[in-house]
C-alpha cells in the first residue's frame, strides 16, 4: 500500500515540477499583462494548497502530524520574514535595480531550497519503501 501511495506522491510532484519549468519558461516570454495574469493565479494556488496542507495535518490522527504541522508553519514564517527584509532593503535602497537583483536572488535560493526539499523527500519515501520492505520480509520470516 505504500509503495502505491508513495509512487502516486512522486507523480504528483513529477507533474507539478514538469509545471513549474513551463511557468519560468513562460515567465520569460510573456509580455507584462500575462506574467502578471500568471502571478495572481500561482499566488491563489498557493493560497489554497497551503490552506489543503494545513487542513489535512491539523485533522490527521497520526501523531507526527502536530509534529509536521509546527515545522510546516516555521518554514512558511521563515519565508516570509525573509521577504520582509527584502522589501525594506529593497524601499530604504530605491534603487529599482538593486530591488530586481534582491528578488532574483530570493528566488534563485527558493528554488535551491524547493529542489533540495523535493530530494529529501524522496530519500524519505525510498526510505520508507525500504523500511516496509523489511517488515514484510520479517514477516515471513517469521510465517
Amino acid at each position: 500500500m505504500a509503495h502505491e501511495i508513495l509512487s502516486v506522491k512522486l507523480c504528483e510532484l513529477e507533474d507539478q515540477l514538469a509545471r513549474l519549468s513551463s511557468r519560468i519558461h513562460l515567465s520569460e516570454t510573456a509580455g507584462r499583462p500575462q506574467l502578471q495574469q500568471e502571478i495572481r493565479a500561482l499566488r491563489r494556488e498557493c493560497a489554497e494548497t497551503e490552506l489543503t496542507l494545513r487542513t489535512r495535518l491539523t485533522h490527521s490522527r497520526a501523531e507526527v502530524a502536530s509534529v509536521l504541522a509546527g515545522s510546516y508553519g516555521e518554514v512558511e514564517q521563515s519565508l516570509k520574514q525573509a521577504r520582509t527584509t527584502l522589501r525594506k532593503q529593497i524601499s530604504q535602497s530605491g534603487d529599482p535595480e538593486s530591488a530586481a537583483e534582491g528578488k532574483i536572488l530570493l528566488a534563485e535560493y527558493a528554488l535551491d531550497f524547493a529542489l533540495q526539499a523535493a530530494n529529501r523527500a524522496l530519500l524519505l519515501a525510498m526510505e520508507a519503501i525500504d523500511a516496509q520492505d523489511m517488515e514484510r520480509k520479517g514477516d515471513k520470516a517469521l510465517s
